[in-house]
């Protein structure tokens, strides 16, 4: 991002920014105090901020990377929203289909060991710092209820029959 906000005008630079920013909330920059994809979103949008990127833009990317895990609403709201929610289902195997004949350079290029289970690991570990990071029927909340009392996550267990495996 040289230029101020050049790359992410460029068509596609938002979706870009949205896909490859959206699990910033499962790093160790986020906090714990609030869900996951809310911290990923306020992450990114301060990133751009000081990249120059729009306001309008950075906006777009937030609501994106916050839906990003909110099924039957990131479709409403609008294609940049959408095409983020549907870019990360297809990471866990859903419409695989679309990838399918592209998938082993994808993943030859891209290799995601233990993708599934390090991914829920991060989130558990955000969801426990907080009831504000884990409300009842967020993906961080189910996640840390289902994990202490089996363990294991469905998610986890999905992972096993996903096409891409874990």
């Amino acid at each position: 991002m040289g230029r101020r906000g050049a790359p992410v005008q460029q068509p596609g630079g938002l979706l870009f920014a949205a896909t490859v920013l959206h699990d910033l909330g499962t790093g160790t920059l986020a906090k714990g105090q609030a869900r996951f994809e809310v911290e990923g979103a306020d992450l990114a949008a301060d990133l751009l901020r000081r990249h120059h990127v729009p306001e309008t833009d950075v906006d777009r990317v937030w609501e994106a990377i916050a839906l990003h895990a909110s099924t039957g609403i990131a479709e409403r709201r609008g294609l940049l929203s959408y095409l983020t929610h549907e870019g990360v289902g297809t990471d866990f195997g859903r419409n695989a289909d679309v990838v399918a004949p592209h998938a082993q350079r994808i993943h030859a290029a891209y290799p995601r060991p233990a993708m599934v289970r390090s991914l829920v690991d991060a989130i558990v570990e955000r969801a426990a710092h907080s009831e504000t990071a884990a409300p009842r029927y967020s993906i961080g909340g189910e996640l840390l209820r289902e994990r202490r009392a089996d363990g294991i996550t469905g998610l986890e267990l999905a992972a096993a029959t996903s096409p891409w495996g874990e």
